[in-house]
């Protein structure tokens, strides 16, 4: 299906399944598909228990880890679309590892129901304290003037893919990417000065700043963020391009019925009024989404699909 028509019909259609007239009359599942105490469980536990204040029926987080994601997405996309099985969808596995993953065996657009999101995750450039530059201007340059002199951490089918292709070709600068499986030993090599540059959200790395032991250069958000209100964005250095809007967000099954769909809105928006729930996003590093529904949703991740689809390819392929 277009991605247009996803938008507009919000999820491929499929028979129809009669909805729960006491939705939720029963358990619900938020799956994470990440492992216990990762940043993905930490929010679909914050997520859970504001849905179980609004509704006063319980909510249990599942983890359901593996390649990056996508095992945990791809159960929740062959689930039963009643409503009782949710995905805590993140920017990576939902955006990223489609475009560049042969065996994620899913597609947003067709697969899923995009309810909405709750919290956006801050990415930045940060540099060993070495680099002789404190802007990215003065970084491009110097790559220019060395090229591959320069190290970049690069972890395949994640946000860092999408943030380094779209700084790459805004910037023409010329590095050597070092693949790396996780984030936790390309924050070691940068500390160490074994890699200079790594594009992470801030969380991982805020504190290391702070120390001294890195630098941070520019954050990739349209509009500064509150956890680091004095770093410059990308727009504001010259590369208005270079902004990479990671999410968190709820899905479930393509094909839940209108009825029920009406229901998790409802509840959405009411978990994202939970102080609790912003509290806890924001210790994270997070921003919280404190306005957004189903449609303006599905036409961000359509969107997101498109230029993954565009900036990204699977290993191998030109």
């Amino acid at each position: 299906m277009p991605l247009i028509a996803w938008v507009l019909a919000g999820a491929a259609p499929i028979p129809a399944l009669a909805a729960d007239p006491a939705y939720p009359s029963r358990v619900v599942t938020l799956v994470a598909p990440q492992q216990p105490g990762s940043a993905t469980d930490k929010v679909a536990r914050t997520v859970a228990a504001a849905l179980e204040q609004h509704w006063g029926s319980p909510v249990i987080v599942e983890n359901k880890a593996g390649a990056g994601g996508t095992i945990g997405a791809g159960e929740v996309a062959r689930a039963a679309p009643d409503g009782y099985t949710l995905l805590l969808g993140g920017f990576s596995h939902m955006i990223v590892s489609p475009a560049v993953l042969p065996d994620a065996r899913y597609d947003v657009t067709r697969d899923f129901h995009a309810f909405g999101r709750v919290a956006v995750v801050p990415f930045v450039f940060a540099v060993h304290p070495s680099v002789p530059a404190t802007t990215l201007p003065e970084l491009v340059a110097l790559s220019r003037a060395e090229p591959g002199k320069l190290n970049v951490a690069a972890l395949r089918g994640g946000v860092t893919s999408m943030g380094l292709a779209k700084f790459f070709a805004a910037t023409g600068a010329k590095m050597t990417e070092i693949e790396y499986k996780g984030a936790v030993s390309p924050i070691t090599d940068l500390v160490a000065g074994r890699i200079q540059l790594m594009f992470n959200e801030i969380a991982g790395l805020q504190a290391q700043a702070r120390a001294g032991r890195l630098r941070l250069l520019a954050v990739a958000s349209p509009e500064r963020v509150t956890a680091a209100p004095e770093l410059p964005t990308t727009a504001e250095q010259g590369y208005p391009s270079v902004v990479v809007k990671a999410w968190y967000g709820i899905f479930a099954p393509a094909g839940v019925p209108a009825a029920v769909a009406s229901r998790l809105e409802e509840a959405m928006a009411a978990a994202r009024r939970s102080p609790e729930l912003q509290r806890q996003l924001r210790s994270l590093g997070y921003e919280v989404v404190t306005q957004d529904d189903a449609a303006s949703f599905a036409r961000q991740v359509a969107s997101d699909t498109q230029e993954a689809r565009r900036l990204l390819k699977p290993p191998g392929q030109p």
